[in-house]
């Protein structure tokens, strides 16, 4: 079972959403596109957070680009993508085509959350 903080700033519509307490000095900060900001150590072997911008609006598409992992490495863009394919991240974005850098923005159900 994983642990989460979530945080829904209405106003804003920006969620953050925690797994894990980390240390900023050990964290890295991909931004995955303009509104999905992955937080990361900085070996890239676990995902800590991520930062929704125009989360409601993100999750009325069908898919998004991840373009930012576009100037990465083949290396760090494909450990990034693994990353994002297991919980507790795949409870909020779904690779839809690893190749392309698609993705969904998923609302996840409260029983995938606890376990």
């Amino acid at each position: 079972m994983h642990s989460f903080e979530l945080v829904y700033e209405a106003e804003e519509d920006v969620l953050e959403v925690t797994f894990a307490d980390y240390e900023e000095h050990f964290a890295r900060s991909v931004a995955l596109n303009d509104n999905i900001l992955m937080h990361a150590d900085i070996g890239l072997g676990t995902v800590w957070g991520l930062t929704f911008y125009a989360y409601t609006q993100l999750l009325q598409v069908n898919e998004t680009q991840l373009d930012g992992l576009q100037p990465l490495s083949e290396i760090e863009s494909r450990r990034i993508l693994t990353l994002l394919c297991v919980p507790p991240a795949s409870y909020f974005l779904e690779i839809i085509s690893p190749g392309d850098l698609l993705a969904r923005v998923k609302a996840p159900h409260l029983q995938d959350l606890i376990g």
